[in-house]
């Protein structure tokens, strides 16, 4: 069993790819986004998800909180997926006082992966908001998977 468990955390470690950060969490920030992080033009929403760590859930459960600020929606949370090796990407649905934000996990096919339930942190960043009180809703979706999607917070924010 030893020679096993050396292997299962080179494959775990791979799992994580390179572009993302060591110790679980995303990546901090320096309170300022990049400049591609603005933004768009025309008051357009638009979501940005800084993927964390992946490991293997060990009973965690999803969740995710949020906060409002100036011009944005700041929202922490964890995907449960149905192995450590997937990617984390975003999408926003706003309509009048409502936003909707979809963090959607997709399996790496090119990734070779551990058997087992994974849990990835993410921050996602919701800006181009008018001032104001919003219903928020965060949904986890798994395309491709058989897993349904699962909501996981409905909260009021306010962007100020």
């Amino acid at each position: 069993m030893r020679s096993i468990l050396p292997a299962a955390l080179a494959l775990l470690a791979a799992c994580a790819g390179p572009s993302q950060s060591a110790g679980g969490d995303p990546p901090p920030t320096s309170g300022q986004p990049p400049a591609a992080a603005q933004p768009p033009a025309g008051g357009q929403v638009s979501v940005e998800v800084v993927q964390g760590t992946a490991s293997s859930s060990g009973g965690s459960e999803q969740n995710a909180r949020a906060e409002g600020g100036g011009g944005t929606v700041v929202i922490r949370g964890v995907v449960t997926t149905p192995t450590p090796c997937h990617k984390l990407a975003g999408t926003t649905e706003h309509s009048g006082s409502r936003v909707t934000v979809r963090i959607s996990a997709a399996s790496d096919p090119e990734t070779m992966c551990i058997a087992s339930i994974g849990a990835i942190p993410y921050t996602a960043t919701v800006r181009g908001l008018s001032a104001g009180t919003y219903e928020l809703h965060v949904e986890h979706t798994y395309p491709g998977t058989g897993w349904e999607t699962a909501s996981v917070l409905q909260t009021q924010v306010t962007v100020r």
